[in-house]
């Protein structure tokens, strides 16, 4: 008789890569009102400065804790709601109308973090002071190649298991049988895939590349031919029980059609939500914090490389974020 499995213990799930994390796309951020995020557990308001350029602060006012993102941007900065008090993109408080002659003092400043525009989305940056060069991206997102139909969800599910969802090619006739998975067999001999030091895995799968850069993003592409299809998909950890999911349906073809833009985008949701269910309701909630916690079998190959490399950065001294549940 089998010996009782024990319950695997919970990873550390409250840690995440410092690294560029994307919070909306470039077209929902305009110049007139701010925009809220979250990230890794830190609440931020978004704005544009007076040329237009994407600035990240803290989300509460310095005064009263009054939500930033209830203000209006005027000629470039962000204005509080409450009493007026106006943030440059820098953080400084630049004018407190209450006392316009009088010198603002220093706790009246905010924090700012560094925020760009690349690739038609807007990411911040949480980690070192130190501002750091925009993020790398696959060159489908900024070639002009291809047509990008955006689209997003937003996941009860860490980041982990969000990430390992994309790399599973054993679910696809299980999960997504009425879908892309319609023609898939069960049986999966082998996985053809490789690995480029733990940061980057592409894995072969029919006549699709799944290509995944270590922390937080990922492509299918055709295998054989340039153009077709791409969808490609980023991951932010809102916090360590949330990721948001921000996405593009890539075309080259039929690019002026009327109404292929819906099409494109319901059907990727679609996709994307059939593996919502599934694993928001893994457990425990990050992957475990060992290999033998889970069992494991040669299609999930993919996976273990991922693991691996997670838990490298868990164990090593790469720049992090801490997910502080007070914050």
């Amino acid at each position: 008789m089998m010996g009782e499995r024990k319950a695997p213990l919970p990873s550390e799930d409250h840690v995440f890569p410092a690294t560029w994390y994307a919070v909306c796309f470039s077209s929902q951020l305009g110049r007139q009102k701010p925009l809220a995020a979250r990230v890794a557990g830190r609440d931020l308001v978004l704005f544009r400065d007076s040329s237009g350029n994407v600035r990240a602060l803290s989300r509460y006012c310095t005064h009263r804790g009054a939500d930033l993102a209830l203000g209006r941007v005027n000629e470039g900065r962000l204005a509080c709601a409450y009493h007026g008090w106006q943030f440059d993109g820098d953080g400084r408080c630049a004018c407190i109308p209450a006392h316009p002659d009088r010198p603002i003092p220093d706790f009246a400043h905010n924090r700012a973090y560094p925020a760009c525009d690349h690739g038609g989305l807007v990411w911040v940056y949480l980690g070192p002071e130190a501002m750091p060069q925009v993020p790398q991206l696959f060159p489908e997102l900024t070639t002009g190649a291809y047509r990008l139909v955006p689209y997003q969800d937003v996941w009860q599910a860490h980041l982990t298991r969000v990430v390992e969802s994309v790399l599973d090619v054993a679910h696809l006739a299980f999960v997504h049988r009425k879908t892309i998975g319609r023609r898939t067999p069960a049986a999966i001999p082998r996985v053809s895939f490789d690995v480029d030091h733990g940061d980057r895995i592409r894995i072969q799968n029919g006549g699709g590349v799944l290509e995944y850069w270590f922390p937080q993003m990922w492509i299918l592409r055709p295998a054989e031919r340039q153009g077709g299809f791409i969808n490609f998909v980023t991951f932010t950890p809102v916090d360590a029980e949330t990721t948001l999911i921000l996405g593009y349906a890539g075309r080259s073809f039929a690019r002026s059609i009327p109404g292929m833009d819906a099409v494109f985008r319901r059907y990727s949701l679609r996709v994307l939500r059939e593996d919502q269910q599934v694993v928001e309701s893994q457990q425990p909630r990050p992957i475990p914090e060992a290999l033998r916690m889970e069992a494991h079998v040669p299609a999930d190959a993919p996976q273990v490389r991922f693991r691996q490399r997670w838990y490298r950065f868990l164990t090593g001294d790469e720049p992090r974020v801490t997910v502080n549940p007070s914050v």
